[in-house]
């Protein structure tokens, strides 16, 4: 499968817009809260950034794949709406075996989202965030 553009720029662009919430006003008492002030001796916001940025590269790679899935299904008229592409992701595979490994590591990465999503409100939850 030919990578495109877009098969690389929109996990960046979406892993771009959660990193640049951390600079917010809002979520820095927040930050603070739950890392300190300084931790490892640099702004908390650096620092949280930074982990974003290694803890989303996962959740992007399948997001690229999931493109590829995407792109196949737009390709062969289907839905691009939530639920039409979700169930043709669902079964891609058995249509098309080269987009095996994608459909395989798309749901890898939608289940590696939700492991850090409840890895973060527990830690929250036991900081009394």
């Amino acid at each position: 499968m030919e990578p495109k553009p877009a098969n690389f720029l929109i996990p960046l662009l979406l892993c771009a817009l959660v990193v640049a919430t951390t600079y917010s006003a809002d979520v820095r008492p927040v930050l603070v809260r739950a890392f300190g002030e300084y931790p490892f001796g640099l702004p908390v916001t650096h620092v949280v950034a930074i982990g974003q940025c290694f803890v989303l590269l996962p959740f992007a790679y399948s997001i690229y794949h999931f493109v590829h899935i995407a792109h196949r299904a737009a390709a062969e008229g289907r839905s691009l709406g939530t639920f039409g592409l979700l169930s043709y992701a669902v079964s891609v595979g058995k249509r098309h075996p080269e987009l095996r490994r994608s459909q395989v590591i798309s749901l890898l990465g939608l289940i590696y989202f939700a492991a850090v999503c409840a890895a973060w409100i527990i830690y929250a939850d036991m900081r009394g965030i």
